[in-house]
Protein backbone atom coordinates (compact mmCIF):
# COMPACT_ATOMS: atom_id res chain seq x y z
CA UNK A 1 0.00 0.00 0.00
CA UNK A 2 2.97 2.23 0.93
CA UNK A 3 4.47 1.90 -2.71
CA UNK A 4 1.04 2.76 -4.97
CA UNK A 5 0.94 5.84 -2.67
CA UNK A 6 4.72 6.63 -3.27
CA UNK A 7 3.57 5.98 -7.25
CA UNK A 8 0.81 8.65 -6.91
CA UNK A 9 2.74 11.22 -4.84
CA UNK A 10 5.63 10.76 -7.55
CA UNK A 11 2.88 11.17 -10.47
CA UNK A 12 0.62 13.84 -8.84
CA UNK A 13 4.25 16.08 -8.48
CA UNK A 14 5.05 16.04 -12.24
CA UNK A 15 1.76 16.91 -13.10
CA UNK A 16 1.97 19.90 -10.66
CA UNK A 17 5.55 20.70 -12.36
CA UNK A 18 4.03 20.83 -16.09
CA UNK A 19 1.39 22.78 -15.40
CA UNK A 20 3.62 25.26 -13.38
CA UNK A 21 5.78 25.33 -16.24
CA UNK A 22 3.26 25.62 -18.76
CA UNK A 23 1.69 28.69 -16.25
CA UNK A 24 5.64 30.46 -16.36
CA UNK A 25 5.63 30.07 -19.82
CA UNK A 26 2.40 31.45 -20.89
CA UNK A 27 3.27 34.20 -18.29
CA UNK A 28 6.58 35.12 -19.98
CA UNK A 29 4.51 34.96 -23.26
CA UNK A 30 2.41 37.60 -21.53
CA UNK A 31 4.87 40.09 -19.77
CA UNK A 32 7.81 39.91 -22.55
CA UNK A 33 8.13 39.49 -26.26
CA UNK A 34 11.74 41.11 -26.50
CA UNK A 35 14.83 39.72 -25.73
CA UNK A 36 16.69 42.30 -24.04
CA UNK A 37 18.84 40.76 -21.55
CA UNK A 38 20.23 44.56 -20.21
CA UNK A 39 24.14 43.45 -20.38
CA UNK A 40 22.90 40.44 -17.82
CA UNK A 41 24.81 37.72 -18.77
CA UNK A 42 23.68 34.02 -17.36
CA UNK A 43 20.76 34.95 -16.96
CA UNK A 44 17.79 32.94 -19.32
CA UNK A 45 15.82 35.06 -21.01
CA UNK A 46 12.24 34.07 -23.28
CA UNK A 47 12.28 34.77 -26.84
CA UNK A 48 9.25 34.54 -28.93
CA UNK A 49 9.31 32.64 -31.89
CA UNK A 50 7.95 35.32 -33.73
CA UNK A 51 11.11 37.93 -33.77
CA UNK A 52 11.35 38.37 -37.58
CA UNK A 53 14.21 38.85 -40.02
CA UNK A 54 13.23 41.23 -43.05
CA UNK A 55 9.47 40.78 -42.27
CA UNK A 56 9.60 37.02 -41.23
CA UNK A 57 8.61 35.33 -38.83
CA UNK A 58 10.93 32.49 -37.20
CA UNK A 59 8.51 29.53 -38.77
CA UNK A 60 8.65 31.37 -42.43
CA UNK A 61 12.60 32.30 -42.01
CA UNK A 62 13.63 28.73 -41.13
CA UNK A 63 10.62 27.74 -44.53
CA UNK A 64 12.11 30.38 -46.74
CA UNK A 65 15.92 29.34 -45.58
CA UNK A 66 15.17 25.84 -46.27
CA UNK A 67 13.75 26.72 -49.16
CA UNK A 68 16.91 28.98 -50.68
CA UNK A 69 18.67 25.58 -49.36
CA UNK A 70 16.61 23.46 -51.59
CA UNK A 71 16.97 25.83 -54.37
CA UNK A 72 20.91 25.51 -54.24
CA UNK A 73 20.79 21.84 -53.78
CA UNK A 74 18.60 21.82 -57.04
CA UNK A 75 21.09 24.23 -58.95
CA UNK A 76 24.43 22.45 -57.84
CA UNK A 77 22.77 18.66 -58.71
CA UNK A 78 21.71 20.74 -62.75
CA UNK A 79 24.99 21.97 -63.01
CA UNK A 80 26.66 18.53 -62.08
CA UNK A 81 24.08 16.96 -64.51
CA UNK A 82 25.44 19.69 -66.87
CA UNK A 83 29.24 18.74 -66.55
CA UNK A 84 28.25 15.13 -67.03
CA UNK A 85 26.32 15.37 -69.58
CA UNK A 86 28.04 18.15 -71.61
CA UNK A 87 31.47 15.51 -71.19
CA UNK A 88 30.02 12.47 -72.63
CA UNK A 89 28.08 14.53 -75.57
CA UNK A 90 31.58 15.70 -76.24
CA UNK A 91 33.24 12.60 -75.95
CA UNK A 92 30.44 11.14 -78.27
CA UNK A 93 30.39 13.06 -80.75
CA UNK A 94 34.33 13.02 -80.97
CA UNK A 95 34.48 9.43 -81.34
CA UNK A 96 32.04 9.86 -83.77
CA UNK A 97 34.02 11.84 -85.98
CA UNK A 98 37.38 10.05 -85.63
CA UNK A 99 35.36 6.89 -86.82
CA UNK A 100 34.03 8.56 -89.92
CA UNK A 101 37.62 10.29 -90.40
CA UNK A 102 39.24 7.15 -89.98
CA UNK A 103 37.33 5.60 -92.54
CA UNK A 104 38.08 8.20 -94.96
CA UNK A 105 41.84 7.64 -94.47
CA UNK A 106 41.10 3.87 -94.79
CA UNK A 107 38.66 4.36 -98.21
CA UNK A 108 40.81 3.43 -101.29
CA UNK A 109 38.73 5.42 -103.80
CA UNK A 110 39.51 8.47 -101.87
CA UNK A 111 41.87 10.90 -103.29
CA UNK A 112 45.31 11.89 -101.50
CA UNK A 113 43.64 15.52 -100.55
CA UNK A 114 40.82 13.87 -99.20
CA UNK A 115 42.64 11.56 -97.02
CA UNK A 116 45.18 14.23 -95.80
CA UNK A 117 42.30 16.55 -95.06
CA UNK A 118 40.97 13.71 -93.09
CA UNK A 119 44.07 13.63 -91.20
CA UNK A 120 44.43 16.47 -90.35
CA UNK A 121 41.14 17.03 -88.83
CA UNK A 122 42.17 13.87 -86.82
CA UNK A 123 44.96 15.75 -85.65
CA UNK A 124 43.42 19.19 -84.38
CA UNK A 125 40.46 16.73 -82.88
CA UNK A 126 43.21 15.15 -80.81
CA UNK A 127 45.26 18.09 -80.39
CA UNK A 128 42.30 19.95 -79.07
CA UNK A 129 40.81 17.49 -76.55
CA UNK A 130 44.41 17.24 -74.93
CA UNK A 131 44.47 21.27 -74.76
CA UNK A 132 40.83 20.90 -73.59
CA UNK A 133 41.94 18.03 -70.99
CA UNK A 134 44.98 20.63 -69.77
CA UNK A 135 42.99 23.31 -68.77
CA UNK A 136 40.10 21.71 -67.36
CA UNK A 137 42.37 20.01 -64.83
CA UNK A 138 44.41 24.15 -64.37
CA UNK A 139 40.86 25.73 -63.74
CA UNK A 140 40.12 22.77 -61.50
CA UNK A 141 43.61 23.41 -59.47
CA UNK A 142 42.24 27.12 -59.20
CA UNK A 143 39.32 25.68 -56.63
CA UNK A 144 36.82 24.61 -58.72
CA UNK A 145 34.72 21.86 -58.45
CA UNK A 146 34.27 21.50 -62.10
CA UNK A 147 34.93 22.92 -65.77
CA UNK A 148 34.07 22.48 -69.10
CA UNK A 149 36.20 23.53 -72.06
CA UNK A 150 35.46 22.93 -75.88
CA UNK A 151 37.36 24.10 -78.96
CA UNK A 152 34.86 24.73 -81.34
CA UNK A 153 35.96 24.57 -85.71
CA UNK A 154 35.93 28.50 -85.30
CA UNK A 155 38.74 29.09 -83.36
CA UNK A 156 36.76 30.06 -80.62
CA UNK A 157 36.70 28.27 -76.87
CA UNK A 158 34.01 28.34 -74.72
CA UNK A 159 34.54 28.01 -70.59
CA UNK A 160 31.64 26.98 -68.14
CA UNK A 161 33.34 26.86 -64.99
CA UNK A 162 30.80 25.52 -61.47
CA UNK A 163 30.59 28.80 -59.77
CA UNK A 164 27.44 30.90 -58.71
CA UNK A 165 29.84 33.73 -60.30
CA UNK A 166 33.20 35.11 -60.92
CA UNK A 167 35.36 37.11 -60.14
CA UNK A 168 37.34 39.73 -62.76
CA UNK A 169 40.25 38.30 -60.90
CA UNK A 170 39.11 34.65 -61.79
CA UNK A 171 38.38 35.29 -64.80
CA UNK A 172 41.04 36.26 -65.91
CA UNK A 173 43.27 33.98 -64.66
CA UNK A 174 41.33 31.41 -66.61
CA UNK A 175 41.54 33.11 -69.60
CA UNK A 176 45.15 33.34 -69.02
CA UNK A 177 45.16 29.56 -68.99
CA UNK A 178 43.66 29.43 -72.17
CA UNK A 179 45.68 31.78 -73.76
CA UNK A 180 48.84 29.83 -72.76
CA UNK A 181 47.64 26.43 -73.05
CA UNK A 182 44.64 26.60 -75.85
CA UNK A 183 47.16 29.41 -78.04
CA UNK A 184 43.97 31.22 -78.85
CA UNK A 185 43.26 34.58 -79.09
CA UNK A 186 41.44 36.49 -76.08
CA UNK A 187 38.67 37.98 -78.31
CA UNK A 188 37.94 33.80 -79.21
CA UNK A 189 37.39 33.45 -75.50
CA UNK A 190 33.84 32.77 -73.53
CA UNK A 191 33.62 32.20 -70.27
CA UNK A 192 30.82 31.21 -68.38
CA UNK A 193 29.65 30.59 -64.57
CA UNK A 194 27.12 27.85 -63.58
CA UNK A 195 26.08 26.84 -60.36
Amino acid sequence: MMVFKRKQIVILALILMIVVAGYLQYSYRQGSTSADVDGKLGEAVYVDNEISNEGLTGSELSTSENTQAQKNINASKMANDYFVQAKMDKEQSRSKSSESLKAITEDINASRETKAEAYDKMFTITANADKEMRIESLINKMGFDESFVVFADNGSVDIVVKAPSLSTSQTAQITDIVIRQGEVAVKDIHIKPLF
